[in-house]
């Protein structure tokens, strides 16, 4: 058993170096392994029996992931009121199915989609929302502060829910959530549970850097330094609720949920 083990480390292994900037999938793995190894019969089953457990508890563990995002779109329907207005910040898979499921419920809604630099994601989320005939507006990011006094709410995914309760997600959405906490205005963010992450940043340099490149459109000076940096962290304090698979919880809640779920 202890050699099978080990083959699954080598794969989480390598599946993890295939982008070792990304939280969601470190997290995703190590929760994947605690999950699937995390069973005393084990220890007392012959083989194939214990190649049988670990297999039913991989698949139940993808099962899991994979409802998290319906659960996460029922959780959040009743924050959702018929005329609000909801800002977004570039392409979250969980978000767009937390707004899908309220335009099926039928609610009235619009939707301000930033454009989400450096990468653009926010157009192909207000595609999405069109075809799903949403009321949407394409903001430069730039104008998030300008057009706070007409959103209701805030929406975004996350990279990595940390354990301070904060969360790490593409650059932009610590400014956004600093403007809309000064302005009163709620933050929630829709995440699922393994994006959990053993980090605890204690500032925004406090994490290793995931690099982008940015087209200006224009020629930059090989004298000019430019900011490559593709995402920020926002302290739990300008964040109001997380919607997960796990439940409805404050931030300040999440490091004992991080607890449950690496023990």
């Amino acid at each position: 058993m202890m050699e099978l083990e080990i083959e699954l480390k080598k794969a989480s292994d390598s599946l993890k170096s295939w982008d070792t900037t990304s939280i969601s999938l470190t997290a995703g793995c190590d929760l994947f392994m605690r999950y699937v190894t995390r069973t005393s019969a084990l220890e007392y089953e012959d083989f194939n029996s214990a190649k049988s457990r670990l297999i039913e508890r991989a698949e139940k563990f993808g099962e899991i992931s994979y409802k998290a995002r319906r659960i996460i779109a029922m959780l959040s329907q009743d924050f959702i009121f018929d005329g609000c207005t909801i800002l977004v910040h570039g392409f979250s898979r969980v978000v767009l199915e937390v707004l899908k499921t309220a335009a099926q419920n039928k609610k009235l809604f619009r939707v301000l989609c930033t454009e989400g630099r450096p990468d653009r994601t926010g157009l192909r989320l207000s595609n999405e929302l069109a075809k799903l005939d949403v009321p949407v507006k394409l903001l430069i990011d730039s104008a998030v502060a300008y057009s706070m006094d007409e959103i209701d709410m805030v929406f975004v995914g996350a990279d990595g829910v940390v354990e301070s309760g904060g969360i790490i997600n593409m650059m932009g959405t610590y400014q956004i959530a600093l403007v809309a906490h000064s302005m009163n205005k709620p933050v929630y963010v829709a995440a699922e549970s393994y994006k959990f992450a053993r980090l605890y940043p204690l500032d925004q340099k406090d994490m290793a850097p995931a690099l982008r490149p940015i087209d200006f459109g224009v020629p930059i000076p090989s004298k000019v330094e430019v900011e490559t940096s593709a995402r920020d962290y926002t302290p739990p304090q300008y964040l109001t609720l997380l919607f997960t698979d796990l439940g409805v919880l404050t931030p300040s809640v999440v490091s004992d949920e991080l607890i449950q779920l690496y023990l």
